[in-house]
């Protein structure tokens, strides 16, 4: 190549490269137009027309391979879902966004409004992980709105699982953020929840201060309703220090503010109440328990107008009215005993045995007291059970810290040695610059060996992204199988369980049931979420085949779907490795699943042999037969993978009787990959 030809096409080049630039340019510039004309039209308000403009705007920055501004718009677009209430959708959108943006704060917000929606929809043991990675990523930039909002629903989530200090870091941060946007009302609920905070580490002092923020705040809000609960707050803390006129006074100017049908308002009327009977003002105290009682019945709030009645005891038996105080007892007798609150039934324990020692019936004393004692040691026991627990969630989420600490300071290290390297690139380039208008014909050959370098270093750098993303492939589908296999499959059938409290003769009994199971549940997802296997807990108690045989008897119980085995399971299960039966039982859960939703059966037939070293299971219901042109959903995919990992094969197909499911594979156990 001569000289001038170099140069003329370095300068072609040249010009190529900043006419694209500029093109680049203009789409971003577009795209921001149609953000910024989405946001007006959601001001208006015209949420619908502003999500078409979303999605125009949305498919001009995938064409234009835009990703930042993609995910802002999955963002917007997962909003307006969220908003409706159509979470499933939602969350589709903000995992999409996280795929085209994961470090920047716009993934922070994608993050914290994933684990909004782990909140609506119940899945409590979901929050935390989306909830803390948006808040490390929140940490890693300059405070903004979403920050805030993410470090307020932090420090409600800490507090709530009782880890005080870590609530309080939060609220702090949450509060300095609010001054910075002087946003008052949210000042007010980080100042109560705070309070909150202060109140239950018995720090009363610092509690009133907080509140009296709140007070200021919402003053200036004209926010009525948070007046009165704040005023009743101050109310509660004045009563634990003792501070009882003062306290009488903030309850009844928080009773003032607070709407007439509202239960907070019959909760301040109790602790009003109560508060005049500790100062010995029995006429007062008995009016307010009455109150108490008519709002909490008018609200059909069992609890609380129960909490009222045995008040009103308390009230009666220190005054020696005992026809009086017998009369509530007996009225309160039925239900004390049934509600979930158990301190409502602890008061009524010793309500009645105080009842019985002042009317000389020291049997009747006795025994009440036995009962109180009783299920004092109960909660007692369950407290300190908590305690426990939370001293090890706070050390684990210290572990947790220390590890993303370290990690954090890689990162940094890493970031040195970048910025380092790209110095070095630079003078190397300003070194090569000047060579080029020293020696023509090393311009030449530098130029051909710099294109060669390239393309090693991108060839290098394609097949580490590939291998990157191969592995993530690899964890996803791990993980998406076994999430699917425990929430899918034990979720459905809670849901059965339900159905059938309508025809159960022992509704105690099965709701028992349901909450162990729940529980269950709880395990097996913090099971996944440490990589171990969900049959390890099972395996230890039970044989295999029996686990087997009880989900199947569950499945015929709460399915109405008769189960025959037309031989006994082969008892080689029982010795096989925990890879096999993991997958095995995965299978089972998915069959069942699969004829419960889809097929409309009311028998299912199971057969099984060994031959050739090989285990063989046929599966054949009744129903309606699955098309065979039909697209395959997880679940069948589900199947198929886990045959993979076992180095068997299966075949689903439509028989003449329903759907025919045939699995087999080898009874050794496979490598791990």
């Amino acid at each position: 190549m001569k000289l001038h030809q170099f140069l003329l096409f370095f300068f072609l080049y040249f010009n190529y490269l900043q006419a694209q630039k500029a093109n680049i340019h203009d789409k971003s510039y577009e795209i921001n137009q149609f953000i910024k004309k989405g946001d007006s039209l959601n001001k208006l308000p015209d949420h619908d027309a502003a999500l078409n403009t979303y999605q125009m705007g949305l498919a001009m920055a995938l064409d234009n391979n835009s990703h930042a501004q993609a995910a802002i718009l999955y963002k917007k677009i997962g909003v307006y879902y969220h908003k409706k209430q159509q979470y499933s959708i939602a969350e589709i959108n903000y995992r999409r966004g996280l795929k085209r943006d994961s470090i920047s704060t716009v993934a922070g917000d994608l993050y914290f409004n994933i684990s909004l929606i782990k909140k609506a929809v119940g899945q409590n043991d979901s929050i935390m992980p989306y909830l803390e990675t948006s808040l490390g990523l929140f940490n890693n930039h300059e405070i903004n709105k979403g920050a805030c909002n993410a470090y307020l629903s932090a420090g409600i989530n800490y507090k709530e699982r009782q880890l005080y200090e870590k609530a309080l870091k939060y609220l702090i941060k949450s509060y300095k953020g609010f001054q910075i946007f002087n946003n008052k009302k949210k000042l007010a609920d980080v100042c109560s929840i705070i309070g909150n905070v202060q109140n239950h580490l018995k720090n009363y002092n610092q509690a009133l201060y907080y509140y009296q923020k709140a007070l200021k705040y919402q003053k200036e809000t004209n926010h009525m309703q948070g007046l009165g609960r704040t005023y009743v707050n101050i109310a509660n803390t004045s009563d634990n220090l003792k501070k009882y006129d003062s306290a009488i006074f903030y309850y009844k100017r928080g009773l003032k503010f607070l709407e007439s049908k509202n239960k907070s308002k019959a909760t301040a009327m109790y602790n009003l109440a109560d508060t005049y009977l500790t100062i010995g003002e029995t006429k007062l105290a008995e009016n307010y328990f009455k109150g108490s009682i008519r709002l909490s019945k008018t609200l059909t709030d069992t609890i609380s107008f129960l909490y009222g009645y045995n008040g009103l005891i308390n009230l009666y038996l220190k005054e020696g009215s005992f026809k009086r105080a017998e009369m509530y007892l007996d009225s309160l007798s039925p239900l004390a005993q049934l509600v979930s609150d158990k301190v409502v039934t602890l008061n009524y324990y010793e309500n009645q045995s105080e009842f019985y020692n002042k009317i000389k019936n020291y049997k009747g004393a006795y025994e009440y007291q036995l009962h109180y004692n009783n299920l004092y040691k109960e909660i007692y026991n369950k407290e300190q059970a908590e305690v426990i627990q939370n001293l090890e969630i706070q050390f684990d989420n210290t572990n947790k810290e220390n590890e993303i600490l370290k990690l954090t300071l890689t990162n940094k290290n890493n970031e040195l040695r970048l910025v380092e390297k790209n110095r070095d690139i630079e003078n190397k380039n300003r070194l090569l610059i000047i060579l080029v208008f020293v020696v023509v014909s090393l311009i030449v050959l530098y130029y051909a060996l710099r294109q060669k370098q390239k393309g090693i270093a991108q060839h290098l750098k394609i097949e580490k992204l590939e291998a990157i993303y191969n592995g993530q492939e690899i964890i996803k589908k791990r993980i998406a199988r076994d999430l699917h296999d425990i929430i899918t499959t034990n979720f459905d059938g809670l849901r059965l369980k339900i159905l059938a409290l309508k025809r159960s003769k022992h509704i105690n009994s099965s709701i028992d049931t349901i909450t162990k199971d729940l529980k269950n549940v709880n395990q097996q997802i913090r099971v996944v979420s440490h990589r171990l296997y969900p049959l390890e807990i099972q395996v230890g108690k039970q044989k295999f085949t029996d686990i087997i045989k009880s989900r199947l008897s569950e499945f015929q119980l709460y399915g109405n779907v008769y189960v025959e085995l037309e031989v006994p399971l082969p008892k080689e299960l029982d010795t096989t490795s925990l890879i096999i039966q993991n997958n095995f039982y995965g299978i089972l859960l998915e069959v069942l699943n699969n004829i419960e939703k889809h097929s409309h059966a009311t028998k299912l037939t199971l057969n099984s042999f060994i031959e050739n070293k090989r285990m063989h299971f046929i599966f054949l219901d009744n129903g309606i037969g699955i098309e065979q042109n039909s697209k395959e959903g997880i679940g069948i995919l589900n199947i198929k993978q886990r045959c993979e990992i076992l180095e068997g094969s299966c075949s689903i197909k439509k028989v003449e009787s329903g759907t025919e499911v045939y699995v087999n594979f080898p009874l050794k156990k496979p490598c791990n990959d």
